[in-house]
């Protein structure tokens, strides 16, 4: 399949800001006129806290491609891609669907290490007998008619490995060695005539958007020999969108485009644990965190949250930024206004009554917001981007365009390092876990949050660019016009080196805003449903503090009615 496909993964919803005051703060334009035309004296934070000596906290950065929490150190697997070559006289892919290749081996890679490690390999620079090296061998096809060399090939055909092919070129294996049908009980029959809407996975029925397209078909000749493990659906007819014979598994796509929560990508995220750790145990556990607390969040409604799930005895996360600024006073009557912790008394004392209920605290990067720009919206805490760049186009939706101004790794730690000042000056622990303001950052600020906290709480982004074929951990030919987000069913060490805990359910938001529809309590617990098709996965959805607690109560009590047992970030974290 030639054609360029949109990754669509579902982006937070930038907020903070009341709903209130939502609409204000979208129409930029007329707030800063009001701001600059009727200035107001500003309120002003204390001093910053001294910078900790980020050298004083334990190493915790990791070897990329080692296993993640859970997985085996002692097997390791080899992800094969295409590169963007392809078999003459095919012109090579272009550069955005070669990056979308290599953004599909990175997220490939990453859900691979919840079972051991891995190495990347562009399909094009595969050596005869490499496989035998490892204990397992994926491929990620994505582009038709790329190159495989004969070697992959024959390599694959007599694997005595666990196989898992995803997506293109399957026929290439049939070519290569016709016998291989006979063995598999099956053959590759072209594709299907329109664009599945479903794929069945253990009886459960997950989301395939439509605008992906066909999938190749597969005609079973001796089903004696193979095991169907999901169907594809389309008007109700069902055609083997996995199918296992013996230790090859074939699956029909690549699925990391277009992917939302409750997706066909849950049942590949089973298929491949299941098929390189198979002892894996069923455990279904679910994670809350409450996101966007700052200096100026009500320390009321934190005490009630933390009373709400404390006495539940459920353990939660709060997601704090420790600085909060708001220069053009969007989100302040046209008054600029600035807090710090230290600033904040009866928040700080909210906080520790929270960790007392079993909270655990979240840096949340350090002002959710980029000095005095728009960012898309008025500059203010907790609405805006700090690591990124974003604008909100002529279509109201919020569009991502880049590093900030003076990125770096030494501006990056130097925020990081203020950061925690302000948490040791007011006496509360110093986070050793990270969550990105709106899972935004650049490479280089992905790459270095890995080196200073024990793990990211997130869903990852990624860019083209920085695995070029395969040798992962290079920010200078890293690509940001190609930049794909992924989540997690489970715990895992991406690409980066970092431990990432799963957030994968998304929040409660009753009100649509930007491109983002409304998303309710049982959309939620819905989708908690179908993850459970994942054998040892984390349900873990976030929540905003300023919205009715009763929503929160409502997700936490059906995700509980449905099995799932609320443990912590740090034991994710563990395995």
């Amino acid at each position: 399949m030639t054609r360029k496909r949109k990754v669509d993964r579902r982006r937070r919803t930038p907020a903070g800001l009341r709903f209130a005051v939502l609409a204000v703060v979208v129409a930029t334009g007329l707030v800063l006129l009001v701001v600059y035309t009727r200035p107001a004296s500003a309120i002003l934070a204390s001093p910053a806290a001294a910078p900790v000596s980020l050298g004083d906290r334990l190493a915790m950065s990791s070897e990329v491609g080692s296993p993640g929490p859970g997985g085996n150190r002692a097997h390791r697997t080899l992800v094969v891609y295409d590169a963007g070559e392809r078999e003459a006289p095919n012109p090579p892919a272009d550069a955005d669907e070669a990056g979308m290749a290599e953004a599909f081996a990175m997220h490939t890679a990453n859900l691979v290490s919840r079972a051991g490690g891995w190495t990347m390999r562009a399909a094009a620079d595969y050596r005869a007998g490499e496989i035998g090296g490892y204990q397992a061998l994926v491929y990620v096809g994505s582009i038709s008619d790329a190159v495989l060399p004969a070697a992959l090939l024959a390599d694959v055909v007599t694997a005595k490995v666990p196989v898992v092919w995803l997506g293109e070129n399957v026929d290439r294996l049939v070519a290569h060695d016709p016998g291989v049908t006979a063995r598999w009980g099956w053959t590759p029959s072209g594709r299907t005539p329109t664009s599945p809407t479903e794929v069945r996975y253990k009886n459960v029925s997950l989301e395939r958007n439509p605008e992906i397209g066909s999938v190749p078909l597969v005609r079973r000749e001796n089903p004696a020999v193979n095991e169907v493990l999901a169907d594809s659906v389309t008007a109700g007819e069902h055609t083997p969108w996995a199918v296992r014979s013996g230790n090859f598994t074939y699956v029909a796509e690549a699925p990391f485009s277009y992917v939302n929560e409750g997706d066909r990508y849950l049942a590949a995220a089973d298929i491949l644990l299941g098929t390189l750790a198979p002892k894996t145990a069923e455990r279904h556990r679910a994670l809350v965190r409450i996101e966007d607390i700052g200096p100026r969040t009500d320390a009321g409604q934190i005490r009630r949250i933390a009373d709400l799930l404390g006495g539940q005895g459920i353990p939660f996360s709060l997601a704090v930024y420790p600085y909060y600024a708001d220069p053009h006073g969007v989100a302040n009557g046209g008054r600029p206004t600035f807090a710090r912790l230290v600033d904040s008394p009866a928040l700080v004392d909210a906080l520790h009554h929270a960790i007392r209920r079993g909270a655990t605290l979240i840096m949340h990067g350090y002002s959710h917001q980029f000095e005095e720009l728009a960012n898309p919206y008025g500059g203010a805490s907790a609405a805006d981007y700090e690591f990124y760049t974003a604008i909100v186009d002529k279509n109201n939706h919020v569009v991502e365009t880049g590093p900030v101004p003076g990125d770096s790794a030494e501006w990056f730690r130097g925020r990081i390092a203020t950061g925690l000042g302000e948490f040791r000056r007011v006496g509360l622990p110093e986070p050793e876990v990270f969550e990105f303001p709106h899972y935004g950052g650049s490479a280089v600020d992905y790459k270095e949050v890995s080196s200073h906290f024990a793990a990211r709480y997130d869903q990852g982004s990624y860019f083209a660019g920085y695995c070029p074929r395969g040798a992962c951990g290079s920010t200078s030919t890293v690509s940001y016009q190609n930049k794909y987000g992924q989540y997690f069913p489970y715990p895992v060490r991406d690409v980066y080196g970092a431990v990432v805990i799963p957030e994968n359910l998304d929040h409660v938001a009753p009100e649509p805003f930007n491109q983002h529809p409304a998303r309710l309590p049982a959309e939620l617990i819905a989708d908690g449903a179908k993850s459970k098709v994942v054998r040892d996965n984390v349900a873990s959805f976030f929540f905003h503090p300023f919205l009715p607690l009763e929503h929160l109560n409502t997700v936490v009590l059906g995700l509980r009615a449905q099995g799932y047992e609320f443990t912590t970030a740090s034991e994710v974290a563990r395995g």
